[in-house]
């Protein structure tokens, strides 16, 4: 980390040790150092290409650790809670517990901006999750502190039945603002009984696709539809 300036160099090591990983852990610090840099910070070296990455990342170790607490539950149940514990919402909530803002690097002007602010913390965390996982091409450096933070959240989500009717949330979202309903378009992609994948759904208001969802069949494919549209559908909403 020598070109790195030795007050940045202390934060991505605070980062880490945030993270419950060894202050001994061998990175790459540079990377860690991209994952923490917002465009408007620097248009040429920051997060995004991190960030799809960990996108990908995310779903793969939501899964692993859903499957592994929760192995008697259905693919649609497991669907549902993964499109929740993989939004934006969930994601900066979790960044602000790490703290992961403090170490983000954001121009002034950015970091003004309030609204916008759950969404970068979101892409941060993807971003770090992608460092993280590039170090040994595993989820090793990441399940052991993600894990707790998914696990506490599908328990809580677990307690309370009505968070997993994810349409009759929709529709009371959509009802009580502007008197109209989602609109559901499902189609069966795989004609096999059980594939995860057998039924597609996207859930469409105001001409516009909130979200989308897969299960092995048209009401769980739905269900996860419907879970990944609330918060951004929510949040236009809320806007509006």
């Amino acid at each position: 980390m020598s070109d790195i300036a030795p007050l940045r160099q202390h934060q991505l090591q605070r980062c880490i040790q945030k993270l419950g990983l060894p202050s001994a852990t061998t990175l790459n610090w540079h990377r860690l150092d991209l994952a923490l840099t917002h465009v408007s910070a620097d248009p040429v070296h920051n997060y995004e290409q991190l960030e799809l990455l960990g996108d990908a990342v995310l779903r793969l170790a939501a899964t692993e650790c859903l499957q592994d607490h929760l192995p008697t539950a259905t693919v649609g149940e497991l669907s549902s809670l993964r499109a929740i514990l993989t939004s934006d919402r969930t994601l900066a909530e979790i960044s602000e517990q790490l703290g992961l803002d403090q170490y983000l690097l954001v121009s002034e002007t950015v970091k003004a901006d309030q609204l916008g602010r759950p969404a970068r913390l979101a892409d941060a965390l993807e971003a770090v999750l992608a460092a993280l996982y590039l170090e040994t091409q595993n989820l090793h450096l990441i399940r052991s502190w993600l894990d707790p933070q998914l696990k506490r959240r599908a328990n809580k989500l677990l307690r309370d039945p009505a968070q997993q009717n994810h349409k009759a949330r929709l529709q009371e979202l959509t009802q009580a603002h502007v008197k109209a309903l989602p609109d559901y378009q499902t189609q069966e992609q795989r004609p096999v009984d059980g594939d995860p994948q057998r039924f597609r759904s996207q859930v469409w208001f105001k001409q516009t696709c909130w979200g989308t969802g897969y299960g092995p069949t048209k009401k769980q494919a739905e269900q996860a539809a419907a879970a990944a549209a609330f918060q951004p559908l929510q949040e236009f909403l809320g806007a509006g």
